[in-house]
C-alpha cells in the first residue's frame, strides 16, 4: 500500500513539474499531441500525455494480456522484461493475482501466461 501511495505521489509531482515547465515556455514548445487528456479545475488546467502502448505481436491471449495487465501497470514495463521461461511467467502472473489482487480468473491467467511465453518466452 505504501508503494502505491508513493507511486501516486511521485506521478502527481511529475505532472505538476511538467505542467509548470510548459506554462513557462513559449506556446509552440508545449503543443499538445492529439491524444491529450485535459483536466480542467477551478484554478488550473492539467494536460496528460498518455504513452501509447508498445507494439505486441498478434497471438492468442493478446486481448486478455492487453486488457488485464494494463489495469495495474504500463505495458511498456512488460516489453522491457527479458525473455523468461514459462515457469517464470507463470510465477509472475500468479504473483500479480495473489499478492497484488489482480482481478484475473484462472482461465484468463492461463491465456495471459501462454501469450507471454509465446511473445516473451525464453527460446
Amino acid at each position: 500500500m505504501i508503494r502505491i501511495k508513493t507511486a501516486i505521489l511521485l506521478t502527481f509531482c511529475l505532472l505538476i513539474v511538467t505542467a509548470w515547465g510548459c506554462s513557462h515556455k513559449q506556446e509552440d514548445a508545449c503543443k499538445q499531441p492529439e491524444n491529450t487528456i485535459k483536466i480542467t479545475g477551478s484554478v488550473h488546467e492539467l494536460s496528460l500525455y498518455p504513452d501509447p502502448p508498445p507494439p505486441f505481436p498478434e497471438h492468442e491471449g493478446k486481448a486478455e494480456f492487453m486488457s488485464y495487465c494494463a489495469i495495474c501497470h504500463s505495458l511498456k514495463y512488460i516489453s522491457m522484461q527479458p525473455d523468461f521461461p514459462a515457469k517464470t511467467w507463470d510465477a509472475e502472473v500468479t504473483k500479480m493475482i495473489t499478492k497484488f489482487h489482480a482481478p484475473v480468473d484462472s482461465i484468463t491467467a492461463k491465456k495471459i501466461v501462454e501469450y507471454l511465453v509465446a511473445v516473451k518466452g525464453k527460446k
